[in-house]
């Protein structure tokens, strides 16, 4: 057990000494400050746009909607955004009234594209293994001189099929120094009186994409299509990190080396109730119920009154038991056994009237005797046994 304890510290130990690996898994979420984040849009936002103007969303869309929400943009980012029929239905019906729909994902679910008539494809290089992006728009007040160099690997998709009588391109990209032409990641597609407006780079949102010098004005000027006028919709629902806490440990977990301690508490709190609870239990005897004696007492007590002979004491015990077992049976008082009472217990022991006077005169004659012989005590048992018998219907 202490051997198992100094492994466990040492463990611990160098778990508390190294360095934390940085965590690229994308999140999106407007309280992680991990690299694909969403913390640091969420403050700008917050901070840049009247607070009248802004207005979080943390509901599903089509519940959102059923609220009959103020007009304005719904602005949502993340790795996948998935709605079904009747959303996306309802939310372009809020659309076509002049209002804006802003989303960012890498894909889209079936029932969003089928709506516009889009069809994104992912972005491959066959010719060679390229990691570098190149982005840029497409409006000359907005497209950069020099495209826009994004230096990590990420999967990149773009839109393969777009409806050019109300589709507009306002945004490429492609891998650096390829010869393929650049393919559109940002659209705008006209939708009754609004817009909706549609990007397959997501990162561009990330913590960080946007603390890259380099690359933070991409980001801008994304932005730059938001509508400056009516209420912006933060969706909070739709990311792949949480939006809210419910673990009242999420201090502790949060901070990577406050969550090996605590799962390292745990683990040595249940080792130390296995081998305490194995220390400590002891077997349990088996306790068996106690036999009925009752029988062999009887044999033992009868065995000591043969031996002494006691034929006499032997014989009127159980005479007098008998007559007591009568008055319980039967239901009979007598003090004297007169031939009426004797009539009336055989009657009621289905026992022949002139047999029981017999039986019973004879028992009396050996109760009122000094002295019984062994065949005398065995006639009365033999006498008893008869008389019970036809009580008992063996006769």
């Amino acid at each position: 057990m202490g051997f198992l304890a100094l492994i466990l510290l040492v463990l611990l130990l160098l778990q508390v000494n190294t360095k934390p690996s940085v965590d690229w898994g994308e999140s999106y979420s407007k309280l992680d400050k991990i690299p694909y984040g969403g913390k640091v849009i969420y403050d700008q936002l917050s901070e840049k746009i009247a607070k009248d103007r802004f207005e979080e969303v943390n509901v599903p869309a089509f519940e959102w909607l059923n609220k009959d929400p103020q007009g304005g943009t719904y602005f949502a980012f993340n790795s996948y955004y998935a709605t079904d029929k009747s959303e996306i239905k309802k939310m372009l019906d809020w659309v076509k009234k002049g209002n804006t729909l802003f989303l960012s994902a890498r894909n889209y679910s079936t029932p969003l594209l089928d709506s516009l008539g889009l069809k994104v494809s992912p972005l491959v290089e066959l010719a060679d293994f390229r990691e570098h992006i190149e982005l840029n728009f497409e409006d000359r007040r907005l497209r950069a001189d020099e495209p826009y160099l994004f230096e990590r690997v990420t999967l990149l998709e773009y839109f393969s099929k777009v409806d050019s009588t109300n589709t507009l391109v306002l945004g490429k990209m492609k891998f650096q120094d390829s010869e393929s032409m650049a393919e559109p990641n940002f659209i705008a597609v006209k939708v009754g009186d609004g817009t909706v407006y549609l990007h397959t780079f997501p990162i561009a949102f990330s913590n960080y994409f946007l603390l890259e010098k380099s690359t933070k004005n991409y980001t801008e000027g994304v932005l730059a299509y938001l509508p400056s006028e009516g209420k912006v919709y933060f969706d909070n629902h739709q990311k792949m990190g949480r939006t809210v806490y419910t673990s009242p440990l999420y201090l502790f977990l949060a901070n990577p080396k406050l969550k090996s301690a605590y799962y390292t508490m745990i683990f040595m709190l249940v080792v130390w109730i296995v081998f305490e609870g194995r220390r400590r239990q002891r077997s349990i005897p088996v306790v068996l119920p106690l036999e009925n004696q009752t029988v062999a007492f009887s044999e033992t007590i009868s065995a000591m009154y043969m031996e002494r002979e006691a034929f006499t004491e032997m014989g009127k015990q159980q005479i007098n038991l008998f007559l007591e077992y009568c008055r319980a049976h039967f239901r009979i008082r007598f003090e004297n056994l007169d031939e009426a009472v004797i009539r009336d217990l055989t009657i009621r022991a289905n026992c022949p009237a002139d047999r029981g006077v017999e039986i019973f005169s004879f028992l009396m004659a050996v109760l009122s005797k000094e002295k019984v012989s062994k065949q005398e005590l065995l006639k009365v048992n033999k006498l008893i046994e008869e008389f019970k018998s036809y009580s008992n219907g063996r006769k």
